[in-house]
């Protein structure tokens, strides 16, 4: 007995300490980049094309990978996993016999009578009602909504690096148009400065004119400190340290592509969503999860049955006895289980169904959104295109004598006022695609939504 004890210990896990340092993590964390060894190997697991220079070079499908593979959240959900697919070798094992040693003495035996009275008895469990495959199907269906949240937070860290990155480009574009602004209103401050001091125009004109300089000078300072806070906010949504960022070169052409309006049918974009998005595939999981819950409070109804075979030495005597346990159900049959498992269906199929009612009217607020910016955006760049060809015309016309440097100043800077207009509009409407994108759950380019291998 002894053997067989020490045998079935011998494959028993141990536990082996890992204690956590934090400044250990800090180091870690200062030390992370983008050219990181491991980094780059997850990256050729991903189903996208690296730039030409890479790893220097650094487009949007990079930087979401990068994000997968140092971020915090998805550690938390991949840990909450391993949990989950424990829980389902849990649920898939039988309960274990007992056994039980119960030596007696006679403490008035008579002559020649042995006074030990050695015995065991085992204890069988035997499930019914099939209430092991119902606990099964439940950790098994738990799971895959766990695998579908980790794909809901790859994708939220997918959409938080391309909000992140669009931010950032847009500041450094801001930072040349007003550099190119401040110095267009200086010249005009200096050209309308020349004429006060001959008498050809009021001191209100010239102050007007020394207003707008100073004010195209206070925000350009205040775009370059919106650049910092950018790129501040995309090293911290990639999990990086700032200085990660440094001598890298982003492309972002593929960012700024807006497709038409014409191939985007609300259909068609209503039944991708209702398919990809995976908060609605959770809750589908989850809800077999019930239906297995449901079943296995429907078997608990039928008691399980314990046998209870034993051997016992009597004084001399070998008797053998077989026991049988059974709860009786008399007083309940599992009902408020049963109810309550019953109640949770319903729970989550009014979720589901919320959910989806939800999905629909964001597609359609989404798409109605995206056409507006992006009729905007058309608008602004006809309306920049215009400026431009005025102040080709003016140029030529100054060339030819006929105009003067004033009017050719502010000319540019009438094209730089549309042109800051026209690059808003169109950093709205790669937004609203983003937001269209964020209600599908579904990238309209070639980025991937979730990961592929395991991040560290």
């Amino acid at each position: 007995m002894a053997g067989v004890f020490l045998l079935l210990m011998a494959g028993c896990a141990t536990y082996h300490a890992k204690p956590l340092t934090p400044a250990a993590f800090q180091a870690k964390f200062q030390g992370r980049s983008l050219t990181a060894r491991g980094l780059k190997k997850f990256i050729t697991q991903q189903p996208l094309k690296v730039q030409p220079g890479f790893p220097q070079v650094q487009n949007l499908s990079t930087l979401v990978a990068a994000a997968w593979y140092y971020s915090p959240a998805l550690r938390v959900q991949l840990a909450q996993l391993g949990v989950d697919i424990a829980n389902m070798i849990t649920a898939s094992e039988s309960p274990n016999p007992t056994v039980a040693l119960s030596p007696n003495y006679a403490a008035k035996a008579g002559p020649g009578i042995n006074p030990w009275i050695l015995g065991f008895n085992f204890n069988i469990p035997i499930e019914t009602a099939g209430r092991r495959e119902d606990r099964m199907m439940r950790a098994a269906a738990l799971t895959q909504a766990g695998r579908f949240n980790l794909g809901q937070i790859a994708w939220n860290v997918r959409q938080g690096v391309r909000e992140s990155l669009i931010n950032y480009v847009l500041a450094q574009k801001r930072v040349r148009l007003l550099r190119q602004n401040a110095a267009t209103t200086a010249l005009i401050q200096s050209l309308i400065r020349s004429r006060f001091q001959a008498g050809a125009i009021s001191r209100p004109v010239y102050t007007a004119a020394e207003i707008q300089a100073h004010q195209a000078v206070l925000a350009l300072v205040a775009a370059h400190g919106l650049v910092r806070q950018r790129r501040i906010q995309l090293a911290s949504v990639i999990a990086l340290p700032v200085r990660a960022l440094a001598g890298i070169r982003l492309s972002y052409g593929r960012l700024m592509k807006v497709p038409s309006v014409r191939i985007l049918d609300m259909k068609r974009l209503r039944r991708a969503a209702l398919l990809n998005r995976m908060d609605i595939q959770s809750l589908l999981a989850q809800y077999q999860a019930a239906e297995a819950e449901l079943q296995l409070q429907i078997a608990r109804q039928y008691p399980n049955i314990q046998l209870g075979p034993g051997y016992r030495f009597d004084q001399g005597a070998n008797k053998f006895t077989l026991g049988f346990t059974m709860a009786l159900p008399i007083f309940n049959q599992n009902q408020g289980a049963i109810a309550a498992a019953n109640a949770q269906r319903r729970v989550i199929a009014a979720e589901l169904e919320r959910k989806q009612t939800m999905v629909i009217a964001r597609i359609r607020e989404a798409l109605s959104q995206y056409r507006s910016a992006v009729r905007q955006w058309r608008t602004a760049s006809a309306i920049a295109h215009q400026a431009r060809l005025q102040l080709r015309a003016t140029r030529r016309a100054f060339k030819a004598g006929a105009q003067s440097r004033l009017a050719l100043a502010e000319a540019q800077l009438t094209l730089n006022t549309f042109a800051q207009a026209a690059l808003q509009s169109r950093f709205s409407a790669v937004r609203a695609l983003g937001n269209l994108e964020d209600v599908l759950e579904k990238p309209l380019g070639n980025t991937p939504a979730a990961p592929k291998g395991e991040t560290p």
